[in-house]
């Protein structure tokens, strides 16, 4: 994940108010984490499939295009790589909301 991908949470989180922000940030971590323990569940592609679509609705939620790079990935392994380091980049930001 790049910096522009940390601009656009920035982005996302700035459009509400104070009082939204930190509930908001907070449900955003609760759905990324679910999504992480699930993740290592994997038995099928049904399951990962799943798994990918609720990501992609998450990334589309918060305006960031990774429709492709989701749909490329095959593997709970890559789902897991690109969720772990989703919830770096929104961690790095907690601080500025």
């Amino acid at each position: 994940m790049t910096s522009n991908i940390k601009d656009s949470l920035k982005g996302f989180f700035w459009r509400y108010s104070d009082a939204r922000r930190l509930p908001l940030y907070q449900a955003l971590v609760s759905e990324l984490t679910n999504i992480r323990s699930q993740a290592g569940l994997v038995e099928n592609a049904e399951k990962l499939n799943s798994l990918k679509h609720q990501f992609k609705g998450i990334c589309r939620y918060l305006h960031l295009e990774l429709d492709m790079q989701i749909d490329a990935m095959t593997t709970p392994e890559q789902l897991l790589y690109a969720v772990d380091n989703m919830h770096k980049e929104v961690a790095a930001i907690e601080h500025e909301l």
